[in-house]
């Protein structure tokens, strides 16, 4: 009978003993998995950043209340904020500084109701709070989705919006999946400024990098919702009464970005209608809370290896003492110590492969739950370099507690075993 045959009919006696060993492996893997998915995702996050230094910077419209617009709730009366729309003459004093290469640009946005060629709404997506009449998507003009949206997109099909992009649309992955859509499919955008609609081409189906939790806005509020289309439909959907409210500039060389924001501070503009905005700030910050987050889950990487090897060796210590007569007999038979820690190796790798089999699919489903949201970093799948370190760290464990535990044993003479042990 081969040593698999045997450590299979050992558990199945020892079952309760089996299931011991299974619930302490299960539970020090599946903190393994996500701790050790989240530090690899920090890392990967880290390299990112230092990979792609900021190289660009943005002009924001500021808002101002407006007199024509008011809103009455009650006996409360207000007015509606507007943007100071970003004029040519403006992007073209910015893009006269020498070192700025290329600009893309953001128009105002839209609340729209997107429907299919046959003209049958299509569903928004939702989570706690249901869909309700009033709710729309959000339409949002862009001239360049690849340039300005560079950090915060990951095109999943299609093709980006460019310039040359004409009655074109882009729209998220939940939005595609719940309403199964494909690039090169037609939609038709109404929107209160143009009734009738517009026709556009699906172009692309994209989806946000920044994973927060929005389980509990309005649909008209989740940015799943949020469509992009090219600017003269932006215009046309609009009836031309909108326009640019941020353009991004991107500069040819990343380490003279601080000298031309401070040369573009220095133009004559109208600086209470507009603001500039660079990422370097938040780049830093990003760069020091990634590196927070990776030192941490690399501590708990330790406590738990540390703590992982305290846990089984203690276990196997007792399972061992229970078969210190088993073991004397073996020994006696000419048994070699290697044989006797093989097969109890072996006994030890069965429940284990099991847990970390479980302890994966746990893993992936606690690393994609709102819990790993907060870290702000993409850990939403098990890569399989963790995958590795966990085969490793379970069998360096499992050698390491295997020869502790039976050492004492092990290294008595069979007699001396026995009369100790009677």
């Amino acid at each position: 009978m081969n040593r698999i045959s045997l450590a299979v009919k050992y558990l199945m006696r020892r079952k309760s003993r089996t299931l011991l060993i299974l619930i302490v492996f299960l539970t020090i893997n599946i903190m393994a998995f996500t701790i050790l998915s989240i530090r690899q995702a920090a890392n990967d996050a880290l390299t990112n950043l230092e990979q792609k230094p900021p190289d660009h910077f943005y002009l924001e419209s500021q808002y101002e209340a407006d007199p024509k617009t008011v809103v009455t709730e009650g006996s409360a009366i207000s007015y509606m904020s507007v943007p100071h729309l970003i004029t040519h003459d403006v992007i073209e004093k910015i893009m006269n500084i020498d070192g700025i290469k290329i600009y893309a640009v953001h128009y105002a946005t839209s609340s729209g109701i997107i429907t299919d060629k046959n003209g049958s709404p299509l569903e928004l997506v939702h989570y706690n709070i249901p869909v309700s009449a009033d709710d729309v998507s959000s339409v949002r003009g862009i001239s360049d989705s690849g340039l300005y949206l560079s950090s915060r997109i990951n095109l999943k099909a299609g093709k980006h919006i460019t310039p040359d992009s004409k009655r074109e649309a882009m729209v998220t992955l939940p939005f595609a999946e719940l309403n199964h859509l494909n690039p090169g499919d037609h939609l038709l955008i109404t929107t209160p400024g143009n009734p009738s609609g517009i026709r556009v081409a699906l172009s692309g189906i994209y989806e946000f990098t920044d994973k927060t939790d929005e389980t509990d806005l309005s649909p008209s509020e989740i940015s799943a919702n949020v469509i992009y289309v090219d600017p003269d439909t932006a215009l046309a959907l609009d009836n031309g009464t909108k326009g640019i409210i941020s353009a991004a500039f991107f500069v040819e060389q990343p380490d003279q970005l601080a000298s031309i924001f401070a040369q573009v501070q220095k133009l004559d503009i109208d600086w209470n209608k507009y603001e500039l905005y660079k990422e370097t700030d938040a780049y830093v910050i990003d760069t020091d809370s990634v590196k927070a987050v990776s030192k941490q889950f690399s501590v708990l990487t330790a406590v738990i290896i540390v703590t992982g090897f305290l846990v089984v060796t203690l276990v196997l210590m007792l399972q061992t003492k229970m078969r210190t007569n088993e073991m004397a007999v073996l020994l006696s038979l000419g048994f070699t110590k290697n044989s006797i820690r093989l097969q109890h190796m072996i006994e030890a790798m069965i429940p284990a492969g099991i847990s970390i089999a479980a302890a994966y699919f746990i893993g992936r489903c606690l690393l994609s739950g709102v819990l790993f949201h907060a870290f702000n970093i993409p850990a939403e799948d098990i890569p399989m370099v963790t995958l590795a370190e966990i085969l490793v760290l379970n069998l360096s464990l499992l050698t390491a507690s295997i020869w502790i535990s039976g050492a004492r044993i092990l290294n008595a003479p069979p007699n001396t075993v026995f009369e100790k042990n009677n």
